[in-house]
């Protein structure tokens, strides 16, 4: 999604995305006028939904929620309201198919995490199995960090001509002509 991005330490909010009802009734509810609380809101929602955040290594959901409470400086007691429920259910609808399977295979990485600290290497069969999925780690890290790059490369939108964005097809049709390129040579 491009309406949020992290860069130079915040979380940038494009003005579009402020036109979106979830994410306007969050603006709009906070009257302050630094709109710090929305602010914090809007942080909240980029790094807990987003699948560019730092922080969606951490595969259960009440976990990340906390560590990004607590990264952001929210208070320990809040929780997100209806409001925000809406937003984030909201937000989560942007996924996309990339998106998607990336979170499936962080949470494939975990279970394979999760039994290998319950793996007794003590009899062979299990040490068998041990040293199997140790050999397979650095392939699967790649994979998923391969996966990542490609994800983030998905959101991203270059610039054409003019005043007109590329889009993903267009990226996608370029990619493909260079490959039927290079196996024509």
């Amino acid at each position: 999604m491009k309406l949020f991005k992290y860069e130079e330490y915040e979380v940038k909010v494009a003005p579009e995305a402020l036109t979106l009802g979830p994410f306007k009734k969050l603006w709009s509810r906070d009257k302050t006028k630094e709109k710090e609380k929305a602010t914090n809101e809007l942080a909240f929602l980029y790094f807990y939904c987003d699948p560019r955040s730092d922080y969606q290594y951490i595969t259960d959901d009440d976990d990340r929620m906390e560590a990004v409470k607590e990264g952001i400086g929210l208070d320990k007691k809040w929780k997100p309201d209806t409001l925000m429920q809406r937003a984030i259910d909201f937000y989560k609808t942007f996924d996309t198919t990339a998106a998607l399977l990336l979170r499936s295979a962080n949470l494939g990485v975990q279970k394979v995490r999760d039994l290998l600290t319950t793996l007794e290497p003590s009899d062979m069969k299990s040490l068998k199995d041990y040293l199997m999925v140790m050999k397979l780690i650095p392939e699967v890290a790649a994979m998923i960090q391969e996966a990542e790059k490609k994800m983030n490369e998905e959101t991203e939108y270059g610039e054409a001509r003019g005043s007109i964005e590329k889009t993903l097809l267009d990226d996608g049709l370029d990619d493909m002509a260079e490959r039927v390129k290079q196996e024509n040579n």
